[in-house]
Order: C-alpha cells, then structure tokens, then sequence
C-alpha cells in the first residue's frame, strides 16, 4: 500500500486537475479584459457568464481535461498499460455522449482525429496532424502509475491516435516529467523544471515532424520571467511573452512557469491562470496539478473540491488512492 504523503500528493494531483478545470472553464477563450468585465477578479469558482459558450455548465463542472484523464486513469487500472486503439475507442465513444456534443468539449487536434477515424481511417494515421495541447493536459495517471522508461513508452501510446507529433510528444513528454518529478519528496518548482525540461527532450525523439521552438528552452525562459515578480507582472510576462494558446509549447512553459511564480501553492497557480484569459481551464488544471503534487491535498479549498465533485460525479481521493496502490503494487511500472 502508498504511504500516507504519497497518497496525499497523488490526491493533490488529481484534484488539482480537477479544480483547475472547473475554475478556469467559465473564463476559457476570453481575453483577461473580457474576464475582468464579466466577472471582476476571479477567486474561486464562478457562475458561467450567459453569454460564455459553456452557459449550460453548472457551477464547478470539468471539461474534457479531466474527463480525458479519468479515462486514462481507468485504462490503466484495468489493463495496466495504454493501448492506443483502445484510447481511440475510448474517446470516441466519449465524444458522442449528449454532454460532450451539448458543450463542444472535443479540442481541435481530437476532433479532427475522431472525425477521422469515424470515417474509417486507421487509429495509426489518424493523429498525424495533432499539434495542440490535449495529449499533455490528460497525462497525470501516467506520471503517478510508472517508472521513468516505462513512462517514456505510455506517453508515446497516450499521443498516437490523436496526437502523434514530434511538438504534441514534446509536450505532453514534458508535463508527464514534470508531474512525476512534483511526486519526489523533496522536490521543488525548480526540479520540476529540470525535469520537464528532460521529458521535453525526449518527446522529440518521437513522433512525426512538426516544427516547434523547444519547448525545454521555453520552460527555462518561463521560470525565469517569473522570477521575483509581483503578482501582476508575473502573470503579465506569461501572458505577453510566453502564451496562453491551446498549444503545447505555450501552455506546457505557462503552467511551469505558474507553478514557479505561486512557490507550489496550488489555489494561487490555478487563480491566476483562471484570470490569464486563453485556455484558462487546461492551464489551470495543468498547474494545479503540478502544484497539488508538490503540496498534497491539504493545500486545497475543501469547499471547493466537494462542489466539483458532487457537481460531476467524481470520487477524487478514490480514484488517487487505486492509482497510487496501483503503481505500488507493480513496481511504478514494472
């Protein structure tokens, strides 16, 4: 069985996951101007403006960020590994749910590789023009439940049917390090750094060719921008100069960088990615994650989890605690 502290940050992980999606779903695709008009400052979870495209989501909902990762999750607990045909299966069969079609949950690199398979294109080519963020917003299971080479092979298998570029890799490499580094005792933002930075290496080994500045390089700059800033003009210098596009090599850098700046305090990263604009719901899940493995769960607003999991149906600490004696029980990944 996990200890009781690897337990914890697993359940921080997940739950940051979670959280961070549903604080920054009411403000995703708006301008940080546009949040201010509709909802002030943002400090915690919000009504969904009518005019926003997601005006049918209760307070506290997730989108397809945590959505994605829970069906990760379950692959693993169930067969041990990823298989790639079985995740396009998987999905598919997600994306056609009335809640999915209701909210226009499906990013655009998986919509276009489901639409391609459901047109009977092979799950193997399907994922050939993938270059945005949705491989690497969904890849926490794979950080809690295996070793690092093992890693390597399960996050290549998570990208393949929707995602199988050299900049998707890249990413979603990146952020499974990083992840899995924010579980070590005694790690800190700057080690999660370091190991993004590796896993970003690697992920370009893999894959097929898409241009992409370095996502390693970019990680460094973020952390650096950061740096000493106030709140204002650490959020403004990720805002201007490294991005909050639905891509991974803004987004990857930008909940780094987050997770830098907040020192690792998981509600301050995901507040104020939630109030950056962009894609405020995956950058918020993304550093929540990082951050909630870094701290555990009892850096979290408890009211606020208990509303997102009631609202969606989600069993947090269940799910972390499966997860974590999972891994334990194999090895990490044997």
């Amino acid at each position: 069985m996990a200890d009781d502290r690897m337990i914890s940050k697993v359940t921080g992980m997940l739950a940051g996951v979670a959280l961070g999606d549903a604080l920054g779903m009411p403000t995703e695709f708006l301008t940080p101007e546009m949040i201010r008009e509709w909802y002030g400052e943002v400090r915690g979870l919000v009504k969904v403006a009518s005019a926003h495209p997601h005006h049918n989501l209760p307070l506290g909902s997730v989108t397809d960020d945590t959505e994605h990762t829970w069906i990760l999750a379950e692959m693993i607990l169930e067969d041990g590994r990823i298989g790639p045909e079985r995740l396009a299966e998987r999905l598919l069969e997600w994306s056609r749910t009335d809640r999915v079609k209701r909210n226009r949950f499906v990013g655009p690199s998986t919509k276009r590789a489901l639409e391609a398979i459901s047109e009977g294109v092979p799950w193997e080519n399907a994922g050939s023009g993938g270059i945005t963020v949705g491989a690497a917003m969904r890849v926490a299971p794979l950080a809690i439940s295996f070793s690092p080479e093992r890693l390597v092979e399960e996050v290549v298998a998570s990208c393949a049917p929707t995602h199988y570029t050299r900049v998707a890799i890249s990413g979603a490499m990146a952020m499974a390090f990083a992840l899995a580094e924010s579980l070590r005792d005694g790690a800190t933002t700057e080690s999660v750094a370091a190991a993004g930075q590796e896993g970003a290496r690697r992920g370009r080994e893999y894959g097929g060719w898409s241009w992409t500045p370095p996502i390693d390089r970019r990680i460094a700059h973020a952390l650096s921008l950061v740096e000493g800033r106030d709140r204002e003009r650490g959020l403004a210098v990720i805002y201007e100069l490294i991005g909050v596009d639905y891509y991974p090599w803004e987004l990857v850098p930008a909940a780094i960088g987050l997770a830098h700046w907040a020192k690792g305090e998981p509600m301050a990263a995901m507040l104020a990615a939630a109030n950056l604009g962009g894609d405020t719901d995956t950058l918020a899940s993304m550093t929540g994650a990082i951050c909630g493995g870094l701290r555990g769960i009892e850096a979290f607003d408890g009211d606020s989890l208990v509303v997102v999991e009631e609202v969606n149906g989600l069993r947090i600490e269940e799910m972390a605690r499966r997860l974590a004696n999972h891994a334990q029980a194999r090895g990490k990944g044997g």
